[in-house]
């Protein structure tokens, strides 16, 4: 009874910093339910299956605030979602050991770009006079979006959530603000709303390959709604970059704990 109610506690506390900065949270998600003894394919198939409950809660609020941008969503999600379906269904195909060692990868590239200052990477792929950009403008917000990056990335980004879990959005958050120049308060908005598209295709193909427990992914998905409620309302009013910052730490002090647990 302790032990649940500290996992309930730590996701709704997870699920509370994920929507502040616009990711699902399955990369804190996964190695909560592997702390607490849950099997990795069981672990990734619920952990996706609540960042559905997430992305509804948080998009909510983002909606109403007028931060989520759909024609962006809408372009760049549909080849993500497909991707994280084939990632979803073939992640049993591949060891435990071999997921958890990209898990680990994904968390160190993405805790990498978090701390990147914005405008040095910006300026090396932004350009609003080249082929292949979309000019965006959304509400009072201007942007160049470059699809010839943005459109592969996305995809492989879908193709790592189905496989380990995560909605993607910690690879989308970064890829949107760094290399497609979108505000960073519109790249959170919109990316809870893609991060549950995403996560539905993915969740679809880990039901499919028979990884799925529905009882505690209900409770967590009910825990992970009222914590995203509450962090998407912080969020609005918060220093973004700051909390990019902060949830850095957090991917590196967890991807330093699964590096011990994978090396045991």
């Amino acid at each position: 009874m302790i032990d649940s109610v500290f996992m309930y506690l730590a996701f709704f506390i997870a699920s509370g910093i994920s929507s502040m900065i616009g990711i699902g949270g399955g990369v804190l998600y996964v190695p909560i339910l592997l702390a607490f003894g849950f099997p990795f394919y069981q672990a990734a198939a619920i952990s996706i299956f609540i960042i559905m409950a997430l992305s509804v809660s948080a998009s909510l609020i983002y909606y109403r605030a007028q931060l989520i941008d759909w024609k962006l969503a809408l372009t760049i999600e549909p080849l993500t979602a497909v991707m994280s379906l084939v990632g979803g269904y073939y992640s049993s195909f591949i060891q435990v050991k071999e997921l958890k060692i990209l898990f680990i990868l994904v968390l160190i590239v993405s805790g990498y770009f978090m701390l990147k200052p914005i405008k040095e990477i910006q300026n090396k792929f932004i350009n609003k006079r080249k082929w292949g950009f979309w000019q965006r403008k959304f509400g009072e917000e201007e942007y160049s979006v470059n699809l010839i990056i943005g459109l592969p990335l996305s995809a492989l980004a879908g193709l790592m959530a189905g496989l380990l879990g995560i909605g993607g959005g910690v690879i989308k958050v970064p890829l949107m603000v760094l290399l497609l120049g979108v505000p960073m308060k519109v790249a959170v908005g919109t990316s809870c709303l893609m991060v549950g598209i995403t996560a539905l295709f993915g969740f679809w193909g880990h039901f499919f390959a028979g990884q799925f427990e529905p009882k505690m992914a209900l409770i967590l998905a009910l825990v992970v709604f009222a914590g995203a409620q509450t962090g998407s309302r912080i969020s609005i009013k918060a220093d973004k970059i700051l909390l990019k910052k902060i949830y850095a730490i957090f991917l590196f002090l967890i991807s330093a704990w699964m590096m011990i647990n994978v090396l045991k």
